[in-house]
Order: C-alpha cells, then structure tokens, then sequence
C-alpha cells in the first residue's frame, strides 16, 4: 500500500487552529508594529496574513489593514480574531492585492522563504511595489542562512497539544521539513520546503523591482547585522 502523501500544515484544521498558541513567544508582531508607527502608515497590507493575528492587532490600532491569504484554513481562523471584521481579507496570492493602496506592506513570519526561486521572488516583490503608494515602503525577513537553522528543527519537540516529529533534508538553498504531528485526536504528517536566499539573492530581486533597502536588522532587537544573526530583516523603499 502506497503511503499517503504528507499534508500541508495550514490546510490541516487541526494543527494550523495551534499555530497561533505554538508561536506565542515570537518577537517579530511588537516589531511590526513599532515599524508601522515608525514610518508613519495608515494603510498596512499583509502577504500571507496566516492566522490573521498581525492584521487584527493592527486594525485594534486603527489602521486600514488587508491581509492576503491562499490558504481558506486559514483564513477561517482569521475571522475569529478579535479585529476581524475591520480587516479586508483576499483569499488568494499578492497579485489580488489593489494598486497603489498600502503605506506599509509586509511579509512576516518568515513568509518570504516561501517564494522557492528566483522568478517566484521577483513575482512577489512585483506585486508588493506595485501594492505600494508613492513613498510607501515594504519589510519583510528571512533567515540568515549562516545560522543554519534548520540544525535546531530535526528531533522531537512539544507543542501545546502534544509532540512533532521533524525531520530535515537540505538541497543546495532548499530546505524541506517532514513532521508527523500527535495530539489527542490524532497524528497527522506535514511537509513544506523553505528557501534560505543568499544575501545576493535578495537583493538583486529587490533591485531588480526598483525596491532599494532602507535599513536592515540582525534580529528583532534591532542589533546590526552580523556573519550569525538569526535574522535578516529588510525595511525597504519603493519608487
């Protein structure tokens, strides 16, 4: 019998219904939020928005918000949150968000590792300048592939309504995770491969859509960039 073939994570109910409790200690929602104010948006649009929690907390603090999600899951988890019904929710990718509409765009939790080559990295980062009024800027992050994180993902770990099981393999700049996911009313395997883009490699997309970096972090406390930051975190100028 063949097995069947590993799920994506925020499709399962079960398991993306978690993410937001398995997350909980993430730093990256106080820095956008900060970084909204810093620079002065009244309109924030989020790339794959997830769970929909950014997009909330931001509309809590009267922003315009939209957020942008493929996955229906997820986006089901959205409407629960406690701003939802200020936020506008597209299902679907960036290409769907307006034109010239958002002060601030953002990608965030590590959402712009899922944009596995070149061309895909030059769609996405298309979609968000041309998202972008005049002046309007985009962050987003990516793990320092020098800090290897994926070392730290293989084994067993707890989650907060049981245990994963990961395992990693690694394929030149591609890194795919396979866990097997037990709680009390099940388990489940899941797979997703990330891209862990050279320095190079996100820059050239950005220069290559006229986006010009503005500053850039080593990690959320905002210390510089370093050879073994956790962390690159771009904020960046459109046209």
């Amino acid at each position: 019998m063949t097995a069947p073939k590993p799920a994506n994570y925020y499709a399962v109910p079960e398991l993306a219904a978690a993410y937001d409790a398995d997350t909980e200690s993430r730093q990256d929602l106080q820095f956008y939020l900060t970084l909204a104010a810093e620079t002065g948006a009244r309109r924030v649009a989020d790339i794959g928005s997830g769970t929909g929690l950014l997009c909330s907390l931001l509309a809590g603090q009267g922003y315009e918000v939209t957020g942008v999600e493929p996955e229906d899951t997820m986006l089901s988890l959205a409407a629960s949150q406690p701003h939802a019904d200020a936020v506008a929710w597209i299902r679907g990718t960036a290409e769907r968000l307006p034109d010239a509409w958002a002060d601030l765009v953002l990608m965030t939790g590590h959402v712009a590792q899922y944009f596995l080559d070149d061309t895909a990295w030059v769609q996405v980062l298309t979609h968000a300048g041309r998202t972008l009024r005049t002046g309007g800027r985009l962050a987003f992050e990516v793990r320092n592939p020098d800090a290897q994180a994926w070392r730290r993902w293989e084994g067993t770990h707890s989650t907060s309504r049981g245990t994963v099981i990961q395992t990693v393999r690694r394929n030149g700049d591609l890194v795919t995770h396979t866990d097997t996911w037990t709680n009390g009313s099940g388990t489940w395997t899941t797979t997703e491969t990330l891209r862990f883009p050279s320095w190079d490699t996100v820059t050239s997309g950005l220069q290559a859509t006229g986006l010009t970096v503005d500053q850039c972090w080593g990690n959320w406390d905002r210390s510089p960039v370093r050879q073994g930051s956790p962390e690159w975190i771009f904020l960046t100028k459109g046209l």
